[in-house]
């Protein structure tokens, strides 16, 4: 926190500073604000805060926050933070090409954070897949359509996996597309305690449950809960 402070200090002077030839702070020395989901894969504790090598959507890069226990693995979340340049840690005696100084680092979302975890209940665009219908399972298309009569039995399923986010609220998430259904009706949403990659193709059993809640404003009319599923060689 002590070293958050200087640097704040420090911009503040900047700031000031700026007088007569208007000189502006870049998009890299401002305060940014702006949510982050990343997974821990490295870290530092250090004397009033902990670096973290954290990566996100396939980038690896490198956090300070004040000190706070997380475990490699583990999820951070946060917000507020701004990208120093050139750092060098005399603490650690570690240099750093960029690094990122946070303010607000959790290991659970906001509102706002769980948003943009799942991007709103479909993964994106409809795919060009198509997945041969299971004898004894549901397609999509159905599982939608018969959401009501549906609701709390036991379905199998089986997609391809376009979207994958893990250990969120303590469960993994998948969407999975087949190729049926139409408008918003063609991606489904699978929780487990499996994980899989993105592109998989999966046969997935597990509770049909519908008009699900989980708050901060994110509803889902359909999903799959706490599904087992075999991977497809």
């Amino acid at each position: 926190m002590k070293v958050l402070s200087l640097i704040l200090v420090y911009f503040m002077i900047l700031i000031g500073c700026a007088g007569e030839d208007k000189q502006e702070l870049t998009e890299q020395e401002a305060m940014k604000s702006e949510p982050h989901i990343a997974k821990v894969i490295d870290k530092i504790p250090a004397k009033g805060y902990t670096y973290l090598q954290v990566t996100e959507n396939k980038e690896d890069f490198w956090i300070a926050v004040p000190t706070m226990e997380i475990e490699i693995g583990e999820t951070v979340y946060f917000s507020r933070y701004m990208v120093i340049e050139e750092f060098k840690s005399d603490n650690i005696d570690k240099s750093f090409d960029e690094i990122l100084f946070v303010e607000d680092a959790r290991k659970s979302p906001t509102p706002d954070e769980m948003k943009k975890i799942h991007s709103g209940v479909l993964s994106g665009e409809k795919q060009e897949i198509k997945i041969e219908p299971l004898s004894d399972g549901k397609t999509i298309k159905q599982i939608y359509s018969d959401k009501s009569t549906l609701n709390g039995e036991m379905v199998k399923v089986k997609g391809k996996v376009v979207k994958f986010n893990k250990q969120i609220m303590k469960r993994n998430w998948i969407h999975i597309q087949d190729g049926t259904g139409s408008e918003n009706e063609f991606d489904l949403v699978i929780t487990s305690d499996q994980e899989v990659q993105v592109g998989e193709i999966i046969t997935a059993e597990g509770k049909v449950v519908v008009d699900k809640d989980f708050g901060a404003g994110y509803f889902f009319p359909v999903l799959i809960e706490d599904a087992k599923f075999e991977k497809e060689l």
